[in-house]
């Protein structure tokens, strides 16, 4: 399938999207309202990649609705962020080749160890239409908090 709207992610972003991010992925929930889920997610030079189970919600929403939007903060400094909106193409990882890649670059194991048996992957491919990183006041410079709260 071709994506003609695809818009580039811009150089200077794709520092947040290799460094480990945590995303938070919005799909459209079958009465409407939009559901939100941390998600680890890979980033290849062109695509934000994440991947899930069939068993859960996002893969039935994005079955149902494939328009997606992903907020993925700097992970050392959230005042930088990169927000994709687009359409999700969702990919059967039957040899469990992109779980495994997400699981070497998170946690530094060979094989994914989290998912019951009989569980059936599938990469969500986000093909961006719209690329937002707004200008944020003092985004060179990260907030600090304590470690504890007291």
């Amino acid at each position: 399938m071709s994506y003609p709207n695809s818009k580039p992610v811009p150089a200077a972003l794709h520092d947040i999207l290799t460094d480990k991010p945590i995303g938070h992925l919005a799909t459209i929930r079958p009465d409407g309202r939009l559901s939100v889920t941390p998600v680890s997610l890979m980033w290849d030079g062109t695509h934000v990649r994440v991947s899930t189970v069939k068993s859960r919600q996002k893969y039935r929403s994005l079955v149902r609705d494939p328009r997606v939007a992903i907020s993925v903060p700097h992970r050392n400094n959230p005042n930088r962020y990169v927000e994709l909106r687009g359409i999700a193409e969702l990919t059967d990882d039957t040899d469990r080749s992109f779980i495994n890649s997400v699981s070497r670059h998170y946690m530094n194991v060979d094989v994914y160890p989290f998912d019951p048996p009989g569980a059936e992957r599938v990469t969500i491919t986000i093909h961006a239409e719209q690329v937002s990183a707004p200008e944020i006041p003092l985004a060179d410079r990260p907030p600090s908090a304590p470690d504890s709260h007291r």
